[in-house]
């Protein structure tokens, strides 16, 4: 997966100009209000899944009459360790204003269906069983003003030009309206380990900014036959928050609303994209295992020709940070927008230490520079299984306030379990249910101190299965609750206790990872020492064998930047230059490398 941390920020202009000339694009006839589904939930929400199933199905029936909005948002919402912030500045108000009382829930138009209240009567949240009914009755009604809108977006300029058109139908009684302008990114590959589906989610619909703020573009004039336009000229940024803008999948959510609730009508504008750039390729993402107990890894890249001729060539280079890195050149034909999966040849792993790196690079679309280098560069970060050196184990727990939610196994590759404890009734249902009791076979008490003693048959590799009723972890909304797996008088092999419905990690029995990289870089690859190197020691290439008699190389930064080149066997000092990742390129005879450089300070 792929995702940074830190607050993403419009820094270019928005111009915002409103209209006094007749419409061009709105219709003047009546129409019927389209439904605007503003969902809330969480990448730990275990009934999401389902919510987005019942989303799926309206959206399939009901096209551009139904205009989709996914708030991340509460505590289902909120990162815990490396995964991925979803969320945004705007969604905590909204949750408020609609008094929601569990996750998933959703409004229709801001608005209230008397009997259909997820809390108290008169709120506007409601549970997934009932926003097929509120569509329905939304669609039915007249809408008392029409919108219209046209988009372009840059895909390699990000530069957004929107122009919106609106036109009352009929006067409404407030004196004043709100116009919102909401951006939203489709096809999001992050985790939704509520309701076990994995690490690589496609998250639809995903809210990531107001354009008009949080509450809206006032609109002064509201009687019948009132007329308005607006213009908005911006460049989206890079990233919101840990996720990285696609333009491709941008799309873009209009609706007015009376003050700051009702919805009287609202649009879905999908952006017609263009691209400034004849040959950029964008690696859309990694796709690899999070914890492995292998000395090596394989996955898979994804990535998308984001220029405006065909791609038909480009350099992918690869490696683990420290170990083994490889290059290819990656020949075939894509059209502009179209995407290719290519396999990633397994690598060796860095042994002794706890996680590594993998790293992918696209570079040199065409036998050209890339004129678009953020979108080119990924990381994968991976941990390792700990090693065990003996058979009988300790698992320490220490529960919640609510001990009867948890319960745990260990599970060999053949998914054989040899041992277990805790709520029987939430293994059966693989956790995040909510249908256990503590009257159920196994249940822990609360705030208990529990310590299981178990012996595992054999070597090899193992999995620890720590799984939660409520999916909300044993730490720390409910109580101090954790896991410590550990071999008698030893540090803990692994621990933990703040995850949602299941958290699982490898560790192995009287198995060694160990490293190839070291042998297979002095028997078989050029390298670059010192790797990682210190600000001002000058670099040098090894050779397994004679050095060539002729040769080129190049050192570039992270961007795919070229900061020196050079065909002598003195490498350029690292006097001057940023700490950071760079590559080494080496070309000699009919070979390239690509080797990752790690400076240091």
């Amino acid at each position: 997966m792929f995702y940074r941390r830190g607050h993403a920020l419009v820094h270019l202009l928005l111009l915002l100009a409103v209209g006094l000339n007749a419409q061009t694009i709105v219709s003047t006839a009546p129409e019927n209000r389209r439904a605007v589904l503003e969902e809330y939930g969480g990448m730990y929400c275990v009934y999401c899944p389902h919510g987005h199933d019942i989303i799926t199905e309206l959206d399939q029936t009901l096209g551009s009459d139904l205009i989709l909005l996914n708030y991340q948002t509460g505590p289902y919402a909120t990162p815990i360790g490396d995964d991925p912030d979803l969320g945004s500045d705007y969604s905590e108000a909204l949750q408020d204003l609609c008094q929601l009382t569990g996750y998933p829930a959703a409004t229709v138009n801001r608005h209230v269906f008397p009997g259909l209240e997820q809390s108290i009567p008169g709120t506007t949240a409601m549970g997934r069983g009932d926003w097929p009914e509120a569509v329905t009755t939304i669609l039915q009604e007249s809408a008392p003003v029409n919108i219209a809108a046209t988009a372009t977006l840059d895909i390699s300029t990000r530069q957004l030009e929107l122009y919106i058109e609106y036109y009352y139908t009929e006067g409404v009684p407030l004196e004043s309206n709100r116009l919102h302008v909401a951006v939203l990114q489709n096809n999001v590959l992050a985790p939704q380990h509520g309701g076990d589906q994995g690490n690589y989610y496609n998250h639809q619909h995903l809210f990531r900014e107001f354009l008009t703020g949080q509450w809206g573009h006032i609109i002064s004039n509201t009687d019948v036959e009132s007329f308005g336009s607006l213009t908005y000229n911006l460049t989206l940024p890079e990233y919101y928050r840990d996720v990285w803008v696609d333009p491709v999948n941008i799309e873009l959510a209009i609706f007015i609303t009376e003050a700051e609730q009702e919805v009287l009508n609202g649009i879905e504008v999908k952006p017609e994209l263009s691209s400034s750039y004849a040959s950029d390729a964008n690696l859309i993402a990694i796709q690899a295992p999070d914890d492995i107990c292998a000395s090596s890894i394989a996955g898979t890249v994804r990535f998308r020709n984001d220029g405006n001729t065909p791609l038909e060539s480009c350099t992918i280079s690869f490696g683990i940070v420290g170990g083994v890195s490889d290059a290819f050149i990656w020949t075939g034909s894509l059209a502009p927008l179209e995407e290719a999966t290519f396999p990633l040849p397994e690598l060796p792993i860095v042994g002794g230490q706890s996680s590594n790196d993998l790293v992918v690079q696209l570079l040199d679309p065409n036998d050209t520079p890339d004129p678009s280098a953020y979108n080119n560069q990924r990381e994968h970060n991976f941990t390792l299984a700990p090693t065990a050196n003996e058979h009988y184990f300790e698992l320490v727990l220490r529960t919640d306030n609510f001990g009867y939610e948890l319960y745990w196994e260990v599970v060999d590759d053949n998914g054989t379990i040899h041992a277990s404890g805790g709520n029987e009734i939430v293994g059966q249902t693989n956790g995040g249910a909510q249908i256990a009791t503590p009257s159920d076979a196994g249940a822990y008490m609360d705030n208990s101190f529990v310590v299981e003693e178990f012996t595992l048959p054999a070597e090899g590799c193992y999995q620890l299965r720590v799984l939660d009723d409520f999916a909300d972890g044993i730490c720390c909304n409910y109580g101090n609750g954790f896991y410590r797996l550990r071999q008698p008088g030893q540090d803990p092999l692994l621990q933990g206790g703040e995850f949602g419905a299941l958290d699982e990690s490898f560790f192995i029995i009287n198995t060694t990872v160990t490293s190839t990289a070291e042998v297979l870089a002095a028997e078989e690859k050029v390298t670059v020492y010192p790797n990682p190197a210190r600000v001002g020691t000058p670099l040098q290439i090894r050779w397994p064998e004679a050095i060539p008699t002729t040769y080129e190389w190049q050192l570039l930064n992270a961007s795919g930047a070229l900061v020196e080149a050079g065909n002598e066997p003195q490498l350029p000092a690292t006097n001057g230059l940023p700490a950071g990742y760079y590559l080494m390129r080496l070309q000699y005879a009919d070979q390239l490398d690509i080797i990752p450089v790690i400076i240091a300070q």
